[in-house]
């Protein structure tokens, strides 16, 4: 969104910064939140994991879980030895989640530009984190932010931003410094939050992962 990936901002991906990934905040872990049980959680991971390999075999995709028609945005992160590997999202609450599990998968192994395209020889080691994006609403005020369950997203009139709750969480900020980091994610000032005509919104973001230490 507000940085440029591939295929770009207005098509609605978003990529978080690189570095270390720290561990979910207990708020994502409610299994209840993103509607998914366990065993189709572990169903999903697998299937990432297999798009993965027939993608660097050169193999037909294969057939998902049925997520029957579930819908909601998706930001997938690979890791690597506990490193940032890749990592895309997006905000698409009109595709069926199981399209856009697919297509995130994909796109943080190949198309994240800070990165080489993901090789075979990684694919053993790697871990996968994926993170059901619920759908945005507006924020009434800074006293409403729950630091480590909501995420924000910021729509301006000069550019979008979006940081996920862990964020706020691995850098220990307050609901304030969220804001304006997420003000400085759009490309914009600081208080650009404050600004007539910006909207700022929470969303959340139950994730879950290949890593059991990353949970």
């Amino acid at each position: 969104m507000a940085e440029r990936l591939c295929p770009g901002p207005r098509e609605g991906f978003f990529r978080e910064g690189p570095g270390k990934v720290t561990k979910k905040t207990d708020e994502t872990r409610d299994a209840k939140e993103e509607g998914l049980s366990e065993a189709l959680k572990g169903k999903i991971l697998d299937w990432c994991r297999e798009l993965l390999e027939g993608a660097l075999q050169g193999r037909p995709q294969p057939k998902g879980p049925d997520l029957g028609n579930k819908r909601g945005g998706v930001f997938v992160t690979l890791k690597k030895e506990g490193r940032l590997r890749g990592c895309i999202g997006r905000f698409d609450f009109s595709a069926l989640l199981a399209d856009a599990i697919r297509d995130m998968v994909l796109a943080a192994a190949f198309q994240d530009p800070r990165f080489p395209p993901l090789t075979a020889v990684e694919l053993a080691d790697l871990d996968i984190t994926v993170s059901i994006l619920s759908e945005p609403k507006p924020l009434p005020g800074l006293d409403n932010l729950v630091i480590g369950r909501d995420g924000l997203f910021l729509v301006h009139p000069r550019g979008r931003g979006v940081l996920l709750p862990v964020v706020a969480v691995e850098q220990g900020w307050t609901a304030l410094e969220f804001a304006r980091h997420t003000s400085l994610k759009a490309g914009l000032d600081p208080e650009a939050w404050r600004d007539p005509g910006a909207k700022l919104m929470v969303f959340t973001a139950p994730a879950f992962s290949t890593d059991p230490g990353g949970e």
